[in-house]
């Protein structure tokens, strides 16, 4: 399989994850389209992919920790989103990402954060969901 381009299509709702279980798929865009939910960690078993893009979709939640393992990687971006916590471990082929444009947008999305930080940037992204509500 090749790839599949899924963006601009004004999709909504949660990220199928079955989507991991195209394990031969190259590239995978989902950018600009209105999608929410988090990033399925089924995304790891993605073993041959080589772009993933997700920007521009209003995801939450932290960003698996196991797509850190998926080496063949060339371009990744989850730029524009509501996504928090950690980015992931600079290794392998994320240790090759450019952070301010592949993590821009992302607010309560850290590299080298303290332990301390990540709770009250969790505290303070529900803050404001109350306020909004």
């Amino acid at each position: 399989m090749s790839g599949i381009d899924l963006s601009n299509n004004n999709f909504v709702g949660a990220i199928p994850p079955e989507f991991g279980n195209l394990s031969e798929i190259l590239p995978l865009n989902l950018s600009h389209n209105n999608l929410t939910g988090s990033i399925p960690a089924t995304f790891s078993n993605l073993k041959y992919i080589e772009s993933l893009d997700l920007s521009y979709n209003n995801l939450n939640g932290a960003i698996p920790p196991q797509l850190a393992k998926v080496t063949t990687l060339e371009d990744f971006s989850v730029a524009h989103n509501n996504l928090l916590g950690r980015t992931p471990e600079r290794k392998y082929q994320f240790g090759t990402f450019d952070d301010e444009n592949c993590y821009e947008g992302n607010p309560f999305l850290c590299g080298n954060c303290s332990e301390e930080a990540v709770p009250s940037q969790l505290v303070l992204m529900m803050y404001k969901e109350m306020m909004i509500s």
